[in-house]
């Protein structure tokens, strides 16, 4: 007998990460599970909301809960937890995603195929289209991650999805401003070019010019912590 929602959780959260649930699984039902384990149906809700809130498992009203795939950007709210007493501002985030993005870039000039091409194409346009800042922003981060994703080398991959909470904190920054978005959005067109032209210098050069842009034109923000930044932002579109 399990009886309590921490037992229940602890269960369930062990046959997940050793692979017993398998991504994309259906989870027994509430109810079944309430038999299974001897517990309540509260206690049984109350722990897969915990699963979910966690990114284990996604919960889908009339349809069940399903095993979720994990995903790099997962990692980005424990490494938040960790690091927002430590004040990273701009300036920090710049200089780190200088190591992990120019070394995306490079590696997709390197290794990128034709539908990875197409899909950063792709989301140049959606990002293009997009009118509110928290759709520029949405696209904006899928367009940095894909470039990681397609550098060939999935510790990039994890690393930017690590710190892709603060990034998405320096884009709301960037996206409000106009004239930063004059200068870097041509940039997004520039790398993809240097990736499809297999120019890995390029690639690189046109990367680290758009990230550093920030640098050049954040003013007194690029030092303030980024999350107070954020936070005067994100209930401003333009």
């Amino acid at each position: 007998m399990i009886g309590t929602r921490a037992e229940l959780s602890k269960d369930l959260e062990s046959q997940l990460i050793s692979g017993v649930l398998q991504p994309g699984q259906k989870l027994p039902s509430e109810r079944e599970l309430g038999i299974t384990y001897r517990v309540s149906r509260t206690v049984v809700r109350e722990a897969l909301s915990g699963l979910a809130e966690r990114g284990f498992i996604a919960i889908y009203p009339g349809r069940g809960s399903f095993v979720r795939a994990p995903q790099a950007r997962d990692l980005s709210q424990p490494v938040v937890r960790i690091a927002t007493n430590a004040g990273v501002t701009s300036r920090h985030l710049v200089r780190a995603r200088e190591l992990i993005e120019c070394a995306a870039a490079r590696g997709a000039a390197l290794e990128a195929n034709p539908g990875d091409i197409a899909q950063l194409r792709e989301l140049l346009k959606h990002h293009t289209s997009a009118t509110t800042l928290a759709d520029r922003v949405s696209t904006d981060l899928d367009f940095h991650q894909r470039i990681a994703d397609s550098s060939g080398n999935p510790v990039l991959t994890l690393m930017f999805g690590a710190i892709s909470t603060f990034v998405i904190d320096l884009m709301y920054r960037s996206h409000s401003d106009s004239l930063v978005r004059e200068i870097g959005d041509p940039l997004h067109i520039e790398i993809v070019d240097r990736i499809e032209a297999r120019d890995p210098d390029g690639a690189e050069n046109a990367m680290r010019r758009h990230i550093v842009l920030a640098l050049e034109m954040f003013g007194d923000d690029v030092d303030r912590p980024l999350a107070d930044v954020a936070r005067d932002l994100t209930g401003r579109d333009n």
